[in-house]
């Protein structure tokens, strides 16, 4: 386990450079000296994969379960399973079932006990799943109303790794879309990513940061291009008036749309020429820029491969 007594949740107060986020080149500590022949993978990638691209099959949680039966009598032993289960467990594919476990038998098990232990888990956690099991417990309980316990859950967001567990509990504070934009602007990588989808337009300001940075992430904006397509109003926008600034951002997005690769884009939007076509319409009026000038090259290669004879030949004139 971490050879360090401190916490992670210490570890990334600590981190924090004077805007209170996390600097690009941060990543949470090694648990087990480095080795050459073992990837590492970036914060939050392990479980973003999963999620993307391998699934996440039901996972052993027979520690766990134990943790929650001991966590009244002998906290100190439900510390221990949790970090003994760590070790090798990945909270990604368990999560749902220490969840359903923890409802089920929440006659035999005393709230408080098990409470304090996701609460301990989670701020005083030196291993990541540790962490993790905290915060997926914590959905369970009303934090709404404890400041300095959100305030806390804030700041475990900043990290990519942690992003998608604190998201499943701000999903029940109050004014919840707010916070959740709040936690999407303050991560770059697969945190974003898990953050584009829980969150709702329900407010110009949300649609429009969709828009506009809801698919710009360090991991590949392809991921969020299709929430953020339909979530933003892109087509209307293109329609309407759209200002210079406005424009290159709808550029980047068509972009992220068509390329396709890793998850469904373009292929899965509703008249996709009427979409295409909206936007070489919006283009005619628009200066020549690098930006403009790559889209509109993506756009002829796709339309020609799609067979939209008469969008391709648009977009090739206005090269």
């Amino acid at each position: 386990m971490n050879t360090t007594v401190e916490s992670i949740y210490e570890n990334i107060c600590r981190s924090r450079d004077t805007l209170g986020v996390l600097p690009p080149e941060y990543s949470l500590p090694l648990e087990e000296p480095s080795s050459e022949s073992k990837v590492r993978f970036a914060d939050g990638a392990l479980d973003g994969i999963a999620i993307y691209h391998m699934g996440v099959p039901s996972q052993d949680t027979a520690l766990l379960e134990q943790a929650l039966e001991v966590a009244a009598a002998d906290p100190a032993k439900a510390r221990r399973l949790v970090q003994e289960w760590a070790k090798d467990g990945h909270m990604v594919s368990a999560m749902g079932k220490i969840q359903k476990y923890a409802v089920s038998h929440q006659q035999e098990l005393l709230p408080n006990p098990v409470y304090r232990l996701a609460v301990e888990c989670a701020l005083k956690g030196t291993h990541r799943e540790e962490v993790k099991f905290g915060l997926a417990l914590l959905p369970l309980f009303e934090t709404d109303r404890d400041e300095q316990l959100k305030n806390a859950l804030r700041i475990l967001a900043l990290s990519d790794e942690f992003t998608l567990y604190v998201l499943s509990i701000a999903e029940n504070w109050t004014l919840s879309a707010q916070e959740v934009l709040r936690i999407a602007r303050n991560v770059r990588g697969w945190g974003r990513i898990h953050a584009v989808v829980q969150l709702q337009p329900e407010t110009e300001e949300i649609a429009h940061w969709l828009f506009a940075e809801g698919w710009d992430n360090t991991v590949l904006p392809a991921y969020s291009a299709l929430e953020c397509y339909r979530k933003s109003g892109m087509r209307k926008r293109l329609e309407g008036t759209m200002n210079d600034r406005d424009y290159i951002c709808a550029c980047r997005l068509l972009q992220a749309l068509l390329e396709e690769g890793p998850v469904p884009g373009i292929s899965e939007v509703e008249d996709a020429e009427g979409l295409l076509d909206a936007f070489l319409t919006c283009s005619a009026s628009k200066a020549v820029s690098p930006q403009r000038q790559k889209t509109l090259e993506s756009v002829a290669g796709h339309a020609k491969k799609q067979k939209m004879t008469a969008i391709a030949e648009r977009a090739a004139a206005l090269l």
